[in-house]
């Protein structure tokens, strides 16, 4: 990543008024995190938002910066020393809402503002502290989600209660834009869902599995079926076929298994036939006898796993009970 030659008054003034605007209300939400002091004009000419937008430059950048999750803020470190295709193709999503938020220019390579000193954003201590705890919230609130599909806003304020800036948290979400969930006045729901009905009975239902925190951040993290046992049983059964490393368990993890439990949470037929199809494609089987094994030992994981439509319980709880 290079320095560009623009300052970053240079460069707001090659925008267009509405997109001045649009960083101006970025930065109002920022100061009500921070308690940075807002720009109240937008009705001024261009000129003038220029001036109001560089002399808070400093802080909108770092509020930006640190609305970011660890992962981003690592890939930004890494992408600030030096430049790649590889890291520019691995980081597409980061690389563009830093350019919606008029942090990043991407002209024949990737640019900042002359006078956004990011390098020294990344390496202040407070920023970092930030974003680790704040990193810890986001999976919580992802974990949330994972658990049960649709959350009423009265039960998640019950599970943050204790949580030391829970005052912000709704508005700090409001801001994370790898959020895959959307908060309503009275709940939270996952973007995975779209049917009404499904949704309002999930919401109807107040019966919630409660976790620990340390669960929903395990959740928010893919991490959960770590402790499941029929995942580990499923993991002892590939090291007795196959010459298996820790890499291999972490590529099984992150191509059939997470996909599998995370991502096709409330799709039963589709997510077993999808799982089927990336088996049938990632490993060799000399005989069905072996594939079906594996797949049913995969299937149990998943009747070990929170489901929506029994409010976080399992499969296997929901027959107990």
């Amino acid at each position: 990543m290079f320095q560009s030659e623009l300052n970053y008054k240079e460069y707001l003034n090659k925008l267009k008024k509405n997109e001045l605007i649009n960083i101006i209300n970025d930065y109002n939400k920022l100061c009500d995190i921070y308690g940075f002091e807002k720009i109240g004009d937008t009705k001024s000419k261009k000129e003038v938002l220029v001036n109001l937008i560089d002399n808070v430059k400093e802080n909108y950048a770092k509020g930006i910066i640190k609305s970011l999750d660890k992962k981003d803020y690592l890939a930004l470190k890494e992408m600030v020393k030096k430049s790649s295709m590889e890291s520019l193709n691995s980081n597409r999503a980061l690389i563009n809402f830093l350019k919606n938020k008029y942090i990043l220019l991407l002209n024949d390579t990737l640019e900042i503002p002359k006078d956004i000193k990011l390098n020294e954003i990344l390496k202040e201590k407070m920023v970092q502290k930030h974003i680790d705890y704040w990193t810890n919230v986001y999976d919580f609130v992802d974990g949330v989600i994972i658990a049960y599909g649709v959350v009423d806003i009265s039960y998640f304020n019950e599970l943050i209660k204790d949580v030391k800036e829970k005052d912000k948290i709704f508005k700090m979400i409001d801001f994370y834009y790898k959020k895959d969930y959307i908060v309503t006045d009275n709940r939270i729901i996952s973007n995975k869902l779209s049917n009404k009905k499904r949704i309002d009975k999930y919401f109807k239902n107040k019966n919630y599995k409660k976790f620990t925190t340390k669960e929903y951040i395990a959740l928010g993290k893919s991490v959960f079926h770590h402790n499941i046992k029929a995942y580990k049983k499923f993991i002892k059964m590939l090291k007795n076929y196959y010459v298996f490393k820790k890499n291999d368990i972490e590529f099984v993890d992150i191509n059939i298994v997470i996909p599998y439990l995370y991502n096709k949470i409330n799709e039963e037929d589709i997510a077993k036939n999808t799982l089927e199809e990336t088996v049938v494609r990632l490993f060799e089987f000399r005989r069905d006898k072996l594939k079906e094994k594996m797949l049913t030992e995969i299937i149990k994981i998943r009747n070990e796993f929170p489901l929506w439509e029994l409010r976080g319980f399992s499969k296997a709880e929901g027959n107990e009970k």
